[in-house]
């Protein structure tokens, strides 16, 4: 499925200056793969920061249970 991409005004000057360097295209495919590597280095903090908060809402669930079995209510 196709996403819609925002139409991009080129300008003649940038388009001059674009032609100007074709290191510029060989520079693409670099930056698709750095923009992999950051994806993939995002998607890890989320994973981890998911994680983390699902350990944190378990620990916290059973200090809450072990407070009910040992609050006043069971003397």
């Amino acid at each position: 499925m196709q996403k819609n991409r925002p139409v991009r005004i080129v300008k003649r000057d940038e388009r001059a200056r674009s032609e100007q360097t074709p290191q510029a295209a060989a520079a693409g495919g670099a930056a698709k793969s750095s923009e992999r590597e950051l994806k993939a280095v995002v998607a890890g903090w989320v994973r981890e920061h998911r994680q983390q908060a699902e350990q944190y809402r378990r620990a916290v669930a059973g200090l809450l249970r072990r407070e009910r079995a040992f609050g006043p209510s069971a003397a």
